[in-house]
This record gives structure tokens, sequence and C-alpha cells, in this order.
């Protein structure tokens, strides 16, 4: 699992029916993020990596978003503007050690 692997002891929640995306003000994308050049450019990408599109959990048009909570308080969030948009890894892994 990502987290065993990059954040040992870390506590990642999974959402599929939506319930905090949305007292998170998590977006929604729309045409244009889903389907935007920028999407067709990170899902190519993808591709070629050897990802593929697996069973669709909880609402697809999610934008990706990750925060990270220390002491009942957001200490760095990451929203997405497209599907492909994910988070610096590094930076992540930084702030969730280093705080």
């Amino acid at each position: 699992m990502f987290f065993d692997r990059l954040f040992p002891g870390a506590v990642a929640i999974a959402d599929p029916d939506g319930e905090l995306y949305r007292r998170f003000d998590v977006e929604r994308g729309g045409v244009l993020a889903m389907f935007g050049p920028a999407s067709w450019s990170c899902g190519i990408t993808a591709f070629r990596q050897g990802h593929r599109v697996g069973r669709k959990i909880g609402d697809a048009w999610t934008m990706p978003t990750i925060f990270a909570v220390r002491d009942h308080r957001i200490v760095w969030e990451h929203r997405g503007r497209h599907p492909g948009d994910h988070p610096d890894v590094a930076r992540l892994a930084d702030v969730v050690v280093g705080t």
C-alpha cells in the first residue's frame, strides 16, 4: 500500500461516500479539468509507465486532494487541478516527517 511504503505509521482515509470531501470543499472536476490537455498528457504518461484504469470507486469526478493533519489541524494540503495533478511526494514526506 502507498502509505505503508512511504509513510509507515501514517493513517490514510478513503472516502468513497464523499462525506469528508464535501466537508473539506473538495472540488469536482468539470469537462476541461477531466478531459483537457493537461489531463490527457498525464494519462498518456501514466499509460506509458504501465498504469491502467482500474475499477471505479466513489465519485470519479472528484479532484485529487490530500491533506496532512497533525494535532487536529491541517499542516499541508494539495488540491489537484486535474486527475493527473498529483502532489510532490518528497515535499509531502518532509511535511509529514518534519513537523
